[in-house]
Order: C-alpha cells, then sequence, then structure tokens
C-alpha cells in the first residue's frame, strides 16, 4: 500500500512537471501566434487581405492582446510579484491560456475568413500539449462547437468577403456590414450552417480526436519510461547496497586484523569525500570529477588497505622499525590488493566503481615525483583518484597513533603536507587543500 501510494504521488509530480513544461511551451507559441495577428495586419494594409482597415486593426489588437494577457500574467506573477511556486505549475493556468488561444483564433477567423479556417486547428494543438484530461478534453470540444459558428457567422457579417457566401443574396460591391446584415436572412443562415459550419465540425472534430489519441498514446508510452526508469533505478539502489555491503564487511575484515587500520579507512574515507567534493567545485577537475565519479571515488575509498589482509601480523603489527625486507613484504600490499578487487568484483555490474577501487588500492602509494611504489608512475600517470587517497592517506597516518609512532598534531601533519607538494603530491590537489583549511578556519573564527 505505501509503495502505491508513492507511485501515485510521483505520477501526480511528473504530471504537473509536465503541464509546467506545456505551459513553458505554449506561451511562447503564444508569442508566435501574436506576431501573426501583427503580419496580417501588414499584409491587409499592402493588398494581401482585402478586409476593412479598422477591422483588421481592431482584429489584430485584439489577437494580440489575448495572446499576450497569459504571458503577462506569468510574467506579473513570477517575475514582480516573486512568488515561490511559479504560476505554471498551477493546473488552472492551461485553461487561461486555451481560453486565450479560442479568443485569439476566433477573432482572426472572423476578420480573414476563409484565409483563417486553417487557424481553427490551434485550440486543439495547443490542449494537446497536456497530459489527456477528461475534463480537458470536453472543455475543447466545447470551445470548437462555439469557435466555428463565431468564424463563419462573424467572417460573413464582418471579415474579408467570400463571394460565395453572398452569391444571389449580395451585389459585388455592396459589402459593407448594413448590407450583410440586411442579407442574413434565416435561409442563408441555414445555408452558412449547412455549407460551412457542418464541414467545419466534421474536419475539425475527427483532427480533434487524432490529436488526443496521439497525446494519450505519448503519455501511456511516458508512463511506461517512468516505470522502466523506476524499476531501474529500483535495481541500482539494490546493486549499490549490496556494493556498500561488501565494502563494509571487508573493512570490518581490514579492522578485525589492525584496529588502527580499521578506524583509518574511515576516517580516510570522509577526508576523501571533503577533498573530492572541493576539487569537483574547481575548474581544472570539473570535468573529470562529475558527480557519478565523486561518489564512486568515495565508496571505493575504503578499500585503499585491503592488500593488507594478504601481510603477516608479525610485519603488520611490529611495533619497531621495520627492515628492508619487510618493507619489501608491506609494500606488496597494493598489488594484491588490486588482484582482491579484481576478484572480488568480477560480477558486479560496476565498470566505473571496479576501475576506482583498484586505481586507489593498487596505487595510492605512488609519488608525484616518481619515487613511490609498486611502479614508480610520476604526475598525470598517476590516476587521479589515487592521487587524492595519497593526501587523505598520509594526512591520517600523521595525526594518529600507530605501533610504531605517535601521533603529531594536525597543524604540523598539514605543514609536512604542503611541503611535499610536488615531490609526494599533486600540487594542485594542495592548493585546493590548502583553500579546504582556509575556510574550515575562517568558519571556526566566525563562530567564535
Amino acid at each position: 500500500m505505501h509503495g502505491t501510494r508513492l507511485h501515485i504521488h510521483t505520477s501526480e509530480v511528473t504530471d504537473r512537471n509536465m503541464e509546467a513544461e506545456s505551459n513553458r511551451f505554449n506561451l511562447k507559441c503564444l508569442a508566435v501566434v501574436c506576431c501573426f495577428s501583427v503580419l496580417c495586419s501588414v499584409c491587409n494594409l499592402i493588398g494581401v487581405f482585402t478586409v476593412d482597415q479598422l477591422i483588421m486593426q481592431v482584429a489584430a489588437a485584439a489577437t494580440a492582446v489575448f495572446c499576450c494577457l497569459p504571458i503577462a500574467i506569468w510574467q506579473v506573477h513570477d517575475r514582480l510579484l516573486k512568488k515561490p511556486e511559479t504560476i505554471l505549475l498551477w493546473s488552472g493556468f492551461k485553461y487561461v491560456i486555451i481560453a486565450s488561444v479560442f479568443c485569439a483564433v476566433s477573432v482572426t477567423c472572423v476578420a480573414l475568413t476563409f484565409e483563417a479556417v486553417l487557424l481553427m486547428v490551434l485550440p486543439g494543438i495547443f490542449a494537446a500539449q497536456y497530459p489527456s484530461r477528461k475534463r480537458l478534453r470536453r472543455w475543447t470540444i466545447i470551445g470548437l462547437i462555439l469557435l466555428v459558428p463565431i468564424g463563419v457567422y462573424g467572417g460573413y457579417l464582418l471579415g474579408m468577403p467570400d463571394l460565395n457566401m453572398f452569391a444571389g443574396a449580395v451585389p459585388a460591391g455592396a459589402m459593407q456590414p448594413a448590407d450583410r446584415i440586411a442579407a442574413l436572412t434565416p435561409e442563408r443562415c441555414l445555408s452558412l450552417f449547412t455549407h460551412y459550419v457542418v464541414p467545419r465540425y466534421l474536419s475539425l472534430l475527427v483532427i480533434q480526436m487524432l490529436l488526443f489519441g496521439i497525446n494519450r498514446r505519448n503519455a501511456l508510452m511516458t508512463r511506461k519510461q517512468m516505470e522502466l526508469s523506476e524499476t531501474a533505478n529500483a535495481e541500482m539502489d539494490k546493486r549499490n547496497t549490496l556494493q556498500n555491503a561488501i565494502i563494509d564487511r571487508l573493512s570490518s575484515v581490514i579492522e578485525s586484523r589492525d584496529e588502527n587500520t580499521g578506524e583509518h579507512v574511515l576516517r580516510t574515507k570522509n577526508y576523501v569525500r571533503t577533498l573530492t567534493e572541493a576539487m569537483a567545485r574547481d575548474r581544472l577537475f570539473e570535468k573529470q570529477l562529475t558527480p557519478e565519479v565523486v561518489e564512486e571515488i568515495v565508496s571505493a575509498a575504503p578499500l585503499h588497505d585491503i592488500g593488507k589482509i594478504a601481510i603477516p601480523d608479525a610485519i603488520l603489527l611490529k611495533p619497531g622499525r621495520l627492515t628492508p625486507a619487510e618493507f619489501e613484504v608491506i609494500k606488496g600490499h597494493a598489488k594484491k590488493g588490486g588482484a582482491m578487487i579484481r576478484t572480488l568484483f568480477v560480477d558486479l555490474d560496476d565498470p566505473l566503481f571496479k576501475r576506482m577501487a583498484e586505481e586507489i588500492t593498487v596505487y595510492h602509494h605512488e609519488w608525484w615525483n616518481g619515487s613511490g611504489y609498486p611502479r614508480g608512475l610520476k604526475g598525470t600517470e598517476i590516476p587521479l583518484s589515487a592521487r587524492i587517497m595519497a593526501v587523505a592517506d598520509v594526512y591520517d597516518a600523521l595525526i594518529s597513533n600507530r605501533v610504531y609512532k605517535k601521533a603529531i598534531p594536525r597543524e604540523e601533519a598539514l605543514e609536512i603536507i604542503y611541503s611535499e607538494s610536488g615531490t609526494h603530491f599533486d600540487p594542485d590537489i594542495i592548493r585546493i587543500l590548502r583553500k579546504c583549511v582556509q575556510r574550515d578556519r575562517a568558519r571556526e573564527e566566525h563562530k567564535e
């Protein structure tokens, strides 16, 4: 039941967002219709149309007003009044837009008569942009039923002359409104309805049904895509949960070998997140560190020392200085960790995570100047994820107690890291680290 409610709520939010986008699109189309009315007025001036100048100017002005009214409401509400929720999300705003289209098209059809017949499909096209609703369809059909006789009879009385309408009723040279009204007998009304209104009804209703049918089909396809997307997201969440559970268990295994190492992986994960997110905001790294990459680096960070599981306790927990031979054994944890990652996550369908995890595990002991291990990579040859991990790893090692050393103060540890910019660490990462530290200090001073 809870899942059903959540699905309905998600569907409602999606429909509102779709309506908002449809409102935005239709407002742009209204601006085009407004320009069209002005163009018609200009065409009438140069003789393309033969409407009375006063009628054409009034029609153009009225059309412009009807088209601009919803746009003005939107601008006043959202920009001048600065309302927190845009009027585009109001469910009733679509009726304002469609009513404006009906009014604008009616005025234009009256003025241009037979030349504007095709414009009668515009209200239906505007309405078809929205998620299909019975109420919307009903009002659109009612609007079309009113639009056709308004266009036909209004055009007969005021618009551009259609001689077929006046055949046998008004002399060709007598087309003033008074002459037209005098000729509008009941027989003429019935003739106009039979030969002009009915054919337009038939064609427009067919077109409108097709538009609503296409709209309904598109809505169904959109909903199916949403359902598929939700299913894919659920599977992705399930995969991420499983992936994080594996990482947590591996971290627990590391902690069971060495308590310091276990706490170390949790702290370094936090350091990596802070540093990586700061780097993602820097122009130098923003293209490399997309949100997806940042999350994968942070998720993989706890695995950087997984290879130490394969190191004997006598060496891993030795309180004194290591011999050269013992240090070579310790260095082997990088390659062993990479092999473990490839084995453990062989069936995981997340190539980006596997790549980040392997890079961090294998290369986080490489140095910027090429004197690190296991391969002696230099500069940008070292994967970016491993360069970030190196800073977090060394910083936590410096400020933590280990069996072979005492912790040092944070400020002293930072100075050591700063001094190794360009030798051990990537200078650009250290530059961003300095900014992070300065920002945190400024915040602490401000609180005090």
